[in-house]
């Protein structure tokens, strides 16, 4: 490939994906993906509609907010600290890291679903701003956290109830404060499969049929 070739590359790849970019005082190349960052690395505000060439992994946070992806594919598969996808166009999580040491911000998208959320997160799951409308099967995509699940300013209607089954949540944020308050007064009681059956026992008895369903 010649040089104008070369920067014709890079032209066009800058403003879409990382490679070409500069991070932390290092550019950014097509070799990047195979390498680790032991730092934090901070993309956001750049006009991405891609994480092509980002690390395979980051030992601190990780910040692509305020771009314009619609997917996550390229995103490191580990997260040591934050990781924050905020103020995108994302209609998925598919491609997120398996594990994040610290908070999971996804708000401000248009997700409609939870599915690829990692499994992991070592701090709040926020995901408040979106489209969500049923957390249906959410214990089996979030396996533990350590903090608040924030889901307000959503559409949830229903299947809130697998988040007592996600180990770590301590508390619920929704729009539906009866519905939140349930939640969170079982989310006190010891972890385990009782809790859910006592928590869907008062939903029902409540009308709120939907809402207990896993």
């Amino acid at each position: 490939m010649n040089i104008l070739n070369k920067l014709l590359t890079l032209f066009k790849a800058k403003g879409k994906n990382l490679i070409g970019l500069t991070i932390n005082d290092k550019l950014i190349t097509e070799k990047t993906p195979s390498e680790r960052c032991p730092d934090n690395f901070d993309c956001s505000h750049n006009n991405l509609i891609s994480l092509e060439g980002a690390p395979s992994s980051v030992g601190g946070y990780f910040w692509c907010s305020h771009n314009n992806l619609i997917s996550l594919e390229g995103a490191p598969s580990s997260v040591g600290g934050y990781f924050w996808c905020s103020y995108n166009q994302l209609t998925s999580l598919e491609g997120a890291p398996a594990s994040v040491g610290g908070n999971f911000g996804c708000f401000n998208n248009n997700l409609t679903s939870l599915e690829g959320a990692p499994s992991s997160v070592g701090g709040n799951f926020c995901c408040f701003n979106n489209q969500l409308t049923s957390l249906t099967g959410i214990y089996k995509i979030l396996k533990q956290m350590n903090g608040t699940f924030y889901a307000n300013n959503n559409t949830l209607k229903s299947n809130v109830i697998g988040l007592l089954l996600v180990k770590g949540c301590k508390k619920v944020e929704l729009d539906n404060k009866q519905v939140e308050e349930i939640m969170n007064r079982h989310l006190q009681s010891a972890f385990g499969h009782l809790r859910v059956l006592e928590c869907q026992s008062e939903m029902l008895d409540a009308g709120l049929e939907e809402w207990a369903e896993l």
